[in-house]
């Protein structure tokens, strides 16, 4: 048994849900999300709650009932709050722009670096002592995490030199420079 597997999905008030065959339609005020339910498993909607149960317990479905109740929940709550991951870039000439569906990075290299912009995510980003701050937004989760990933990939933050991209609650611990042995 599934101890997050068991938990309801209270629905907020303002978030409409809708059952069709093995089709979970979820309305919000911030979009629309569809769930696909997985064949060995039934959602039921009673009182204003959503309960996710598998329709023969086995390994397998012990395995993803918690998962799936988590990805459901995730849906509604995109829907109606949406989420958001920061990111900090830190370095002497570097920038960061939004210019119509992609983001440019001058980090220091001899070209700009051009980023799309998913459908879905919105970008926005703010400078403020010489770093600037990077909001990623969408009512995706998965969505928002991997844009966020791929953004931090170009440059991740070096422990020497303190430069590059970083989550806003990522702590890096700066190292010393390493000091030639020689006399």
């Amino acid at each position: 048994m599934s101890k997050i597997g068991k938990k309801p999905i209270i629905i907020p008030e303002n978030v409409s849900v809708e059952i069709k065959d093995s089709q979970i339609i979820i309305k919000g005020p911030l979009g629309e999300e569809n769930f696909q339910i997985p064949y060995n498993f039934e959602v039921k909607l009673e009182n204003n709650m959503l309960l996710i149960k598998p329709k023969e317990l086995n390994k397998k479905t012990r395995a993803l009932w918690g998962t799936y109740r988590s990805l459901l929940n995730n849906k509604i709550i995109g829907v109606s709050q949406g989420f958001q991951t920061d990111l900090i870039l830190e370095g002497l000439g570097y920038s960061a722009e939004v210019s119509g569906n992609e983001i440019i990075f001058k980090l220091g290299l001899s070209h700009p670096v051009k980023i799309d912009i998913p459908e879905g995510i919105k970008v926005e980003i703010k400078q403020a002592k010489g770093q600037y701050l990077i909001s990623v937004k969408g009512i995706d989760k998965e969505k928002v995490g991997q844009f966020a990933a791929e953004i931090r990939s170009i440059k991740p933050r070096d422990a020497y030199k303190l430069k590059g991209f970083r989550y806003a609650d990522e702590l890096i611990k700066p190292k010393p420079i390493k000091k030639s042995l020689g006399k």
